[in-house]
């Protein structure tokens, strides 16, 4: 993929997260580029097709990982606080209407993007988990599979409406995260873990 591409994928998601992709047209992403609206059909024939290939770009191009190299030395837990962190500075600027619009304007899409994004989550979330146990910060006896699961199911489903019992402010609230969090932690860790994770939530 040629780099000019690629920024423009990598901007174009990043629009798309926070103001929707309704809300985002080709007109809207051009302008945000300085770039003008033949150069960006150049290369997507229209925005369906953006949209398919940013889907991928985002795939391929995870904005937290905990296999990445700065994490590799950290313990378990302190790999989790940067994914706190990381969760705590990304619910400030996402739209509630990106999932919405996706099942609504580009459902095929959406589906092949639902189901690669929650493998891989989930696989990120156990090798955190995994190694927890390992160091003795978690629970030997956890269900892995279950708890990656439950914690996919939560965080993919923060802007879900169906059923959400949080008002929005609640939603995209560092108060609220902080708090589940400390819910989690406790449910998953030995009291080594607790008493090492009460420390850095002091």
């Amino acid at each position: 993929m040629s780099e000019p591409k690629d920024k423009i994928l990598a901007v174009s998601w990043e629009m798309f997260f926070q103001f929707g992709i309704k809300n985002v047209t080709m007109d809207s992403i051009a302008t945000k580029m300085g770039i003008s609206k033949k150069t960006l059909y150049k290369y997507f024939a229209n925005k369906t097709e953006l949209v398919s290939q940013a889907c991928g770009w985002k795939l391929n191009h995870p904005e937290f990982s905990f296999n990445v190299n700065e994490l590799k030395n950290l313990n378990a837990l302190d790999q989790y606080f940067k994914f706190f962190n990381f969760v705590n500075e990304r619910i400030q600027r996402s739209c509630d209407s990106l999932d919405y619009d996706f099942k609504k304007y580009y459902p095929e899409i959406w589906s092949k993007f639902k189901n690669t994004r929650i493998i891989a989550f989930q696989n990120q979330l156990i090798i955190n988990l995994k190694q927890g146990v390992e160091e003795g910060f978690y629970r030997p006896e956890l269900n892995i599979n279950f708890i990656s699961k439950n914690l996919v199911n939560f965080y993919l489903n923060l802007n879900s409406i169906e059923y959400q019992v949080f008002t929005p402010d609640e939603v995209f609230n560092k108060d609220m995260h902080r708090e589940l969090t400390l819910y989690h932690l406790h449910g998953i860790c030995t009291q080594k873990g607790i008493e090492y994770f009460k420390n850095k939530f002091k």
